[in-house]
């Protein structure tokens, strides 16, 4: 421990510079995910904008327990499989329309929306946190 603190005092500038290019690769590829929404930004976005389309990305299962109103259940398996095939996939249908990526925690959500980004769908959104950021907020959910 005592190197690294001698290391850090004497390189001071290589360590700032390296946490400046991390702190931008994590700014930039959050950007890339698709904008972040938080649920009371989601509802906001859901009473004003009539097209909005929220697709949930959770297992069949787990949608089932509670899911976000009027939200389309495609699971991330199922989008994994369609790109894999390399045809097009549910969500193509959805073009041109907001889109709201929804998955348990926000990985997968993310994960689609860098995707999506590279086939040039604009309008594309994220709820960060996930469902679980959704309860928490102590929203209602569907059952179905």
């Amino acid at each position: 421990m005592e190197k690294f603190i001698h290391f850090a005092s004497d390189q001071w500038l290589l360590i700032t510079a390296l946490a400046a290019a991390i702190w931008a690769l994590a700014w930039l590829e959050n950007q890339r995910a698709g904008k972040p929404l938080t649920p009371n930004a989601l509802t906001g976005m859901m009473n004003h904008e009539e097209e909005t389309v929220v697709v949930d990305l959770r297992d069949k299962a787990e949608f089932d327990e509670g899911h976000i109103v009027k939200a389309v259940n495609l699971p991330f398996g199922t989008w994994q499989s369609e790109q894999r095939d390399g045809g097009q996939t549910q969500l193509e249908r959805y073009a041109g329309k907001p889109l709201v990526l929804v998955c348990k925690l926000g990985q997968q959500s993310s994960h689609v929306a860098r995707r999506l980004a590279q086939d040039k769908f604009s309008g594309v959104y994220r709820l960060a946190g996930g469902i679980s950021e959704w309860r928490g907020a102590q929203l209602p959910l569907v059952k179905s």
